[in-house]
């Protein structure tokens, strides 16, 4: 295991894109003195991962790199349906289901589809049962952000998003906002890092616009859904969901909540927390 002398302050883990809930470990220690510990479980223990193997990290992935992976197309999962699936496979992508949260996402996928709003884009297990667990299993209020998603997803083309748009501004932006994903955690999860204290806002805004910004990051979101977690989930040979979030926060000041900052962030907040759930 890499060994660093280097100290930090705070390492913020979250679980997936739309998750406002983060825990926070201040160290003021040297990095060989202790670990930061993630406080919340990865949602995939909800539908019965098994835990990864203590002994030995070569064995938990394959030997294809999650860079192969990533060369899958969007519609990966389709497109295994044509080639034929192996269980284990079938498995992987699809995870284990909780017989209790089969019957609600059963119930509700009914209650759409009485009510003609079950669309068959929309209509797979995983997206169902997250709108489910965002209001508490409460199939009214689960029902109304999920026709919010709908209409959203309408309204702001999101579909043309992924397809057409293109961030030719993105290594600027990178320079001005350090941001990415580097690797899997221990579950097999895409660890996605944020150095906050490095935001160059006024060059950020040079470089881009906030309604630009704001594709991006749906763009991205999209990409997380459709790719980096079927090609995680291949990879690892686990059903994987949610991601590992750290944000560098060494030298956050007041700049970095600007009236400009705080309209851009809370934008990306509003659309991560009602549209994408966990």
């Amino acid at each position: 295991m890499f060994k660093s002398r280097e100290t930090f302050r705070e390492i913020n883990i979250s679980r997936s894109g739309g998750e406002s809930e983060e825990s926070s470990v201040s160290k003021s220690s040297q990095f060989t003195k202790g670990r930061a510990k993630s406080i919340h479980p990865p949602t995939e223990s909800y539908w019965h991962l098994p835990l990864p193997e203590e002994k030995g990290t070569s064995s938990s992935l394959p030997n294809a790199g999650i860079k192969t992976m990533l060369n899958y197309p969007l519609k990966i999962r389709n497109s295994f349906k044509k080639l034929g699936r192996s269980k284990s496979l079938e498995t992987a992508l699809q995870g284990t289901h909780d017989p209790k949260d089969e019957e609600l996402v059963e119930s509700f996928r009914r209650l759409l589809f009485l009510e003609g709003h079950l669309l068959a884009k929309y209509n797979d297990y995983h997206t169902l049962l997250r709108f489910l667990r965002m209001r508490g299993f409460d199939e009214a209020k689960a029902k109304d952000a999920f026709l919010d998603y709908l209409k959203w997803r309408d309204d702001y083309a999101v579909d043309s998003i992924l397809k057409e748009f293109k961030f030719e501004e993105y290594a600027e932006v990178k320079k001005c906002y350090p941001h990415g994903y580097h690797g899997l955690d221990r579950y097999g999860r895409p660890i996605y890092i944020e150095r906050i204290g490095m935001v160059d806002l006024n060059g950020l805004l040079q470089a881009t616009t906030i309604d630009r910004f704001v594709k991006y990051h749906v763009s991205e979101q999209e990409k997380t859904l459709n790719l980096r977690f079927p090609a995680c989930s291949i990879a690892t040979k686990r059903h994987i969901t949610s991601t590992t979030s750290i944000l560098d926060v060494k030298g956050v000041g007041m700049s970095n909540f600007s009236k400009p900052a705080r309209c851009l962030f809370m934008e990306i907040q509003k659309i991560d927390s009602n549209y994408y759930p966990e």
